[in-house]
């Protein structure tokens, strides 16, 4: 059975949806590598994009709704990655050691996506960079329960903007250097400092008690 004249122009309708948004990133990040982003246009977007005004708008409704748009597909392409690669290796019922393979998962995979769209992430100031990916990457991590049984749920949030705005920061500097240093010893740095920034957090067997209450503990406040 065919499709019907319906189905036929919504999947055309589909196609042309996907060529107009990634001619719009496209677009957008060329325009990035020419100028500063507070002087990139809508006009100049749609003009480089071959697009009209109107469908840019129809699609992001702004400059900053683009950003969050390729912020948030950027964090999923990643996160889909840290979650094939921490099926691979098996799961583990002792939380230090889920709390490393998924450190480790993730700065290998942020690395690897971040040197494949370089174009981007070198031009993207640094503090619009952080506050773009920080928010979609703590909300899908949560989502997908990467860190489910890891950290304390009180703490969640502290403890993913620590982890998530040092290991930006290591890998923004890292491609800053011209990767004068080896990619695995950026990842090995990141979850050694991570690790470390969060000695003690991750929740051992029957563990009932608070992330408040932990962090309460080791620094001696009662």
């Amino acid at each position: 059975m065919g499709m019907s004249a319906d189905a036929r122009g919504a999947a055309r309708q589909d196609r042309r949806v996907v060529r107009s948004r990634r001619a719009i990133v496209q677009a957008f990040e060329q325009l990035l590598a020419e100028r500063p982003l507070d002087k990139i246009t809508v006009s100049a977007i749609a003009q480089r994009a071959d697009v009209d005004r109107k469908t840019f708008y129809q699609h992001y409704g702004s400059i900053s709704g683009l950003l969050d748009a390729i912020a948030w597909d950027f964090a999923a392409r990643v996160l889909d990655e840290v979650e094939r690669t921490c099926a691979a290796n098996g799961r583990t019922d002792a939380a230090p050691e889920m709390l490393h393979a998924f450190f480790r998962a993730l700065a290998g995979n942020l690395s690897a996506n971040m040197a494949r769209e370089r174009g981007f992430f070198e031009h993207v100031p640094t503090e619009v960079l952080y506050e773009r990916l920080r928010a979609p990457f703590e909300r899908q991590i949560v989502d997908r329960g990467l860190i489910a049984g890891i950290i304390a749920d009180d703490i969640r949030e502290p403890a993913l903007a620590f982890v998530l705005g040092g290991m930006l920061a290591l890998m923004r500097d890292w491609l800053e250097d011209g990767d004068t240093r080896a990619i695995d010893d950026v990842v090995s740095l990141a979850c050694a400092l991570t690790e470390r920034g969060l000695a003690g957090i991750a929740l051992g067997d029957g563990d009932e008690a608070t992330g408040s209450a932990l962090m309460s503990e080791r620094s001696g406040v009662s």
